[in-house]
């Protein structure tokens, strides 16, 4: 194959991913506004500003569209996640401090975000409603608390600590307590309290740890 035509190749798988992105971002935002029931794919290409021949390029239907924006988004969050955890971060630290500075790293790197709480709760009520886009959500909560978990044990660990609750219920008491202080601030149209956040979550992973050579 030529020079040419492996650029030129090259460039339309550029332009294509290009191209699924901004539908991707452009169902974020409709999500947000309209709901899955209300959002079309008509609403969709206009808010990209692509027709309807680039949406099916690209996407079969709006439910494989909505698979992708969560999948998408829920990488992000790991890769985000796993750079706040990064040793690096917590380097020297006492265990609070350092529970402490993973925090304060991911909320720097993922600061709250009133839109995809909305599109996600929508994503949660098609999981409670069990049909294959919440499924595919519910696989996706299931992985993201899997990664909690593990770098939770992770973090310890280096710390010379280990957790005396089970793991699971550890992160599923941290996801919650984030949630909450996020569903409220966003209720009470007013910025999330992060000085409590960062008060209370290394108070709670701590408070559940013990040495591991005890």
């Amino acid at each position: 194959m030529s020079e040419a035509r492996v650029a030129e190749r090259t460039a339309g798988v550029r332009r294509r991913a290009a191209t699924r992105e901004r539908l991707l971002d452009a169902a974020r935002v409709v999500l947000a506004g309209e709901g899955i029931q209300g959002a079309s794919v008509e609403h969709i290409c206009e808010q990209a500003g692509f027709t309807r021949g680039a949406f099916y390029s690209n996407f079969s239907s709006k439910d494989e569209l909505l698979l992708a924006l969560c999948e998408r988004e829920s990488e992000d969050m790991f890769d985000k996640l796993r750079t706040a955890a990064d040793p690096s971060a917590f380097a020297g630290l006492d265990a609070s401090e350092a529970v402490g500075a993973v925090f304060d790293r991911f909320l720097m790197l993922q600061p709250p975000d009133r839109e995809w709480f909305l599109v996600q709760g929508e994503f949660e009520l098609r999981s409670v409603r069990d049909d294959a886009v919440g499924r595919q959500f519910r696989a996706v909560w299931s992985q993201v608390k899997q990664e909690v978990q593990e770098l939770m044990v992770t973090i310890l660990d280096s710390l010379g600590l280990r957790l005396t609750i089970d793991a699971h219920d550890a992160a599923v008491i941290l996801m919650g307590t984030y949630d909450m202080a996020l569903r409220e601030s966003l209720i009470e149209n007013r910025p999330i309290d992060l000085d409590l956040l960062r008060r209370v979550m290394p108070a709670l992973v701590v408070s559940a740890t013990e040495p591991i050579d005890s």
